[in-house]
């Protein structure tokens, strides 16, 4: 049905739009405005953060910068005082006298002077005091941040001020306030022997202020920024919550409705209904017997309809002409093959264009027309819980911008927040796009052919091990216009003396992890094989994979496998113990005759090896780290995307990320993300359907995989991993309740 005759159908469809869009525009208003009650009054909001630097040099009076006969100490004595000036001028007494030179309060002010000698990264790393201090100072509208040049008698002040009139105010008090400070000193403290001490009162220190400071706004159009972001989702959210709404009260006034929560049994009104209407009921109403005992997911009258289907150019993937699922499996090669996260559009915008955002809008568009036309072939959308769950994921991440945008723009991370807004909305168009054009005829032919690009990703990955070589990054290089550009890769090998196998990830871990989510499909393959010859195709797939992953050198490389097998038998104890033997000996053959793949990753599991890796430590020490943030922003974080390593501190698990970012609220809507994939399939996993079973439990092994990744390291960081998981995810909600206008499709058993 094309999309304009089915807004028609809808009941009060226009005024969903309009009301909805009257919801949209008053959060909008809301988002960038203070309202009041009492009296009756609408503010604005302000945004706008401006800033100026200025710079002060560090000298004596009788300069000696300039003299031929000045050595390096004397320099090196000017840098020595210079940091000492620096960290005394972002001290409160000195903030008294900066104060009232630029009439401010000094508990408005917020000055820091960060160490700029070089230290280990581990302690460049704020602890959790640093960190509460920090908080406390981010809640002042003024800054400085006052920084000595390395080796260098030259100071540099930048301030940070509401008007750009105020920033360059701030800049000039700090250097007079700093002067009115020291000149207070030394009235107070009176003269002293200054031949004793070896100085010469007639050449005191100077501060010395290269030319007047330079101010300019920070931010342009955050207010715009922010209410676009507030009315897209409240705009969605109403639209979603109405039509919902309205449509359960038609279906409920509709003659021939059962009401909720009433079972409809066979020749009920429902049945009757469907049939007068000419339309099958739904496979989960009247679930049937299979010719094993199980519960079956579709009328056996519908396995021969995909022949007669096949043969028109509506047929399944992979024979159709249909154009969304063949873009779909192109984007999934990209995903397995092309180092896309590396590759971007050398054309300056204000987002950094990868390969993946160039891609995704022209699916996107086909998809949008496609929908509109209708038609037979049209995507059919139908939510289940884990679009309900995807759906949450992306709401929380952006109430905790919204919510927190007034904070995020004084610290200038509100710009990092909102670019990675737009990385969301990718995700979520990955889910929803397929899931609505895959039909569940389909799922199987298009896991076989995840099973290929994985293993076709693993033969790659073993070669560059070998050789040293890596063929995914240069083969982008050769055949993409010289337009883009493709990042080098990193050294060879890490701190921990481990290769550095990248595959066509931006780093080993996620060449591991995308592997692991494949090796479940093999296995499966392996147990519900007919035929010997398809069992040893799949076994030695899992093999290659394996080896795979393993070539990483990685510890992820034994756990998410391990992670895949359990929840295989927690689902099919009896078909793994019968293929344990079998597994047992690959198992030592593996180790027999290639111990550099195995030893290597097995060592690192040592308690010696485990207490001493830099890894186990840091993430043990960001556990108390992130307690300031956590506390200070419970429920919603600070905002998503807000928490950079650079400025901030590396956190090795996705869960503290998402804790720090989006608060608990976020968390639980990670995990949910996993959960609901689990438990939309278990179902279809209990059924013990030939075709859609062993999809099912492949796609609830990705997401058990997805959330113990999630533990281990950043996972969100490196795009290959959602999105790969979402493909996993889409496929299970296709399995779980196909899109209207599927039902009537069945495929073939096998």
């Amino acid at each position: 049905m094309p999309l304009r005759r089915h807004l028609r159908t809808v009941p009060a469809g226009p005024a969903i739009v309009a009301a909805a869009f009257v919801i949209g525009v008053a959060c909008a208003v809301a988002s960038v405005s203070r309202i009041s009650l009492f009296p009756p009054k609408l503010e604005r909001r302000d945004f706008q953060t401006a800033g100026a630097v200025t710079h002060v040099l560090v000298d004596l009076g009788r300069s000696g910068i300039t003299d031929r006969r000045a050595d390096w100490s004397y320099f090196n004595r000017m840098s020595t005082r210079a940091d000492l000036l620096a960290h005394l001028m972002a001290t409160e007494p000195v903030l008294e006298y900066i104060g009232r030179r630029a009439h401010v309060r000094p508990d408005q002010i917020a000055a820091v002077s960060p160490v700029t000698i070089v230290v280990a990264g581990p302690l460049a790393q704020p602890g959790s005091e640093m960190r509460a201090r920090e908080l406390v100072l981010n809640r002042r509208p003024y800054r400085l941040d006052i920084q000595q040049a390395p080796s260098s008698p030259v100071v540099d002040i930048y301030a940070q001020a509401p008007t750009v009139d105020g920033a360059e105010r701030l800049a000039n008090a700090a250097i007079a306030g700093a002067r009115d400070y020291f000149a207070a000193v030394a009235a107070r403290t009176g003269p002293f022997d200054a031949a004793r001490e070896g100085l010469d009162p007639t050449n005191p220190v100077k501060l010395v202020q290269l030319g007047p400071p330079t101010g300019a706004a920070l931010t342009s159009g955050a207010a715009t920024k922010v209410a676009l972001l507030t009315f897209m989702l409240a705009f969605s959210l109403a639209f979603v919550a109405l039509r919902a709404l309205v449509s359960r009260r038609a279906r409920a006034r509709a003659p021939g409705s059962v009401p909720s929560g009433a079972g409809a049994a066979p020749g009920s009104g429902v049945a009757v209904t469907a049939a007068a209407a000419g339309v099958a009921p739904a496979p989960w109403s009247a679930p049937f017997p299979a010719p094993g005992g199980a519960i079956a997911l579709r009328p056996p009258r519908l396995a021969l309809r995909p022949r007669a289907i096949a043969v028109s150019g509506d047929g399944d993937w992979p024979r159709t002409t249909r154009a969304l699922p063949w873009m779909i499996a192109v984007f999934m090669a990209m995903l397995w093959l092309v180092p896309f996260d590396s590759i971007q559009l050398n054309v300056h915008t204000p987002i950094d264009l990868k390969l993946d955002r160039l891609a995704l809008p022209v699916i996107a568009a086909t998809w949008v027309f496609a929908l509109a036309m209708g038609g037979r072939s049209a995507p059919r959308v139908r939510g289940t819980w884990i679009h309900a769950a995807v759906g949450a994921f992306v709401v929380i991440a952006c109430l905790s911008v919204i919510l927190d945008a007034t904070s995020l723009n004084r610290t200038l991370e509100l710009d990092t927040s909102l670019k990675k807004v737009p990385l969301l909305a990718s995700y979520l168009s990955v889910f929803v796009i397929t899931a609505s054009v895959v039909r569940r005829s389909e799922v199987a032919a298009f896991m076989k052919y995840t099973l290929g690009l994985a293993v076709v990703c693993a033969l790659g990955v073993i070669y560059e091990k070998h050789v040293f070589h890596n063929p995914f990054f240069e083969w982008s290089q050769k055949l993409l216009p010289h337009v883009f550009e493709v990042a080098s890769l990193g050294s060879g090998y890490d701190s921990a003396g481990r290769r550095m196998v990248h595959g066509p990830t931006a780093h080993p871990l996620v060449a591991a992890a995308i592997l692991s989510m494949a090796v479940p499909i093999a296995m499966l393959g392996v147990i519900h094989a007919r035929r010997t010859s398809r069992r040893l195709l799949y076994g030695l797939a899992t093999c290659v994979l394996m080896l795979g992953v393993l070539s990483t050198q990685r510890k992820t490389g034994l756990v998410a496998p391990a992670v895949g097998v359990l929840t295989l038998a927690y689902f099919r104890r009896r078909e793994l113990l019968r293929l344990a033997p079998v597994g047992l000996a690959l198992l030592i053959a593996l180790v027999a005759f290639s111990p550099r793949f195995a030893a290597p990753v097995i060592d690192q599991f040592k308690p010696q090896s485990l207490t001493s890796a830099n890894t186990v430590s840091d993430r043990a020490s960001d556990y108390d780290a992130v307690r300031p943030d956590v506390w200070s922003h419970f429920a919603l974080g600070r905002g998503f995307g807000s928490y950079q390593p650079l400025g901030h501190r590396i956190l090795d698990s996705e869960f503290l990320v998402r804790l720090v970012e989006m608060g608990v609220l976020g968390l639980v809507a990670l995990v949910l993300l996993g959960a609901s994939v689990v438990v939309c399939a278990r179902r279809v996993i209990h059924s013990r359907h030939p075709e859609w079973s062993p999809a099912a439990l492949a796609g609830a092994a990705a997401a058990v995989i997805f959330l113990v990744l999630a533990l281990l390291f950043d996972s969100l960081a490196y795009p290959q991993l959602p999105y790969i998981f979402l493909v996993f995810a889409a496929f299970v909600a296709v399995i779980v309740k196909p899109p209207e206008g599927d039902e009537d499709r069945g495929a073939a058993t096998p």
